[in-house]
């Protein structure tokens, strides 16, 4: 009988222990959240967000079935364009960028000298002797073969010129497109004496009248 009392006096105490410790108030103090700097919440955000889920590689990978073959394989987007001699032009064209693309364009002609070629633009500028060494290989080109462009987007300057060498009746633009006419200044700063520096922007001057020359004769 006394064990029992004992007991159950032994609970009471307990129970009323846990009921002051659970109320904070009841000791005499009050919990307040702390502040979370925004460099510490931007820190937390970012662990705890999911990455996306990306293919192995930048360029998107379509799947494609050779000739001949049982199986497909996964091959870029460029290439299997480049397949049914399809080009999305869709930078700026410097000289890197103009060498790939009239390295492809011979590549189409060696294949099928005859077959039709499509050209998709989509090109804030061009450096000025890089695209006029594409647009003599295009005027080239279209002699042989039927040469189609499209203006997706933007053409400016010399990538205007581009787009319009395409065969007469082949060469459109989608309604929101924009051709933007510009005269082309130097690809580089130019250093040298005074003789130098005006035979430079001489020629310069001589090669963007011949822009405009030939714009007016492939749209007049």
């Amino acid at each position: 009988m006394i064990r029992s009392l004992i007991v159950r006096n032994t609970l009471v105490t307990l129970l009323s222990l846990l009921m002051v410790v659970s109320s904070p108030s009841a000791l005499g103090f009050t919990i307040r959240p702390t502040a979370i700097s925004t460099a510490t919440r931007a820190t937390t955000t970012l662990y705890v967000k999911r990455d996306i889920l990306k293919m192995p590689t930048e360029t998107p990978m379509v799947p494609y079935k050779p000739p001949g073959s049982d199986y497909a394989q996964f091959i870029d987007i460029y290439s299997r364009m480049y397949r049914d001699r399809i080009m999305m032009i869709g930078k700026y064209i410097d000289e890197n960028a103009a060498n790939e693309i009239i390295s492809i364009i011979l590549y189409l002609r060696k294949e099928d000298p005859s077959g039709p070629i499509t050209l998709y633009f989509n090109v804030p500028g061009a450096d000025l002797r890089p695209a006029l060494a594409i647009y003599d290989l295009l005027l080239q080109t279209r002699e042989n073969c039927e040469i189609s462009t499209v203006n997706l987007g933007i053409c400016a300057g010399m990538g205007a010129l581009l787009c319009g060498a395409g065969t007469k009746g082949r060469r459109c633009a989608m309604p929101n497109a924009r051709f933007l006419l510009q005269r082309t200044g130097m690809d580089a700063p130019f250093r040298g004496q005074a003789s130098d520096i005006g035979l430079e922007v001489a020629n310069m001057k001589v090669m963007n009248d011949k822009m405009e020359r030939e714009l007016m004769k492939m749209t007049g």
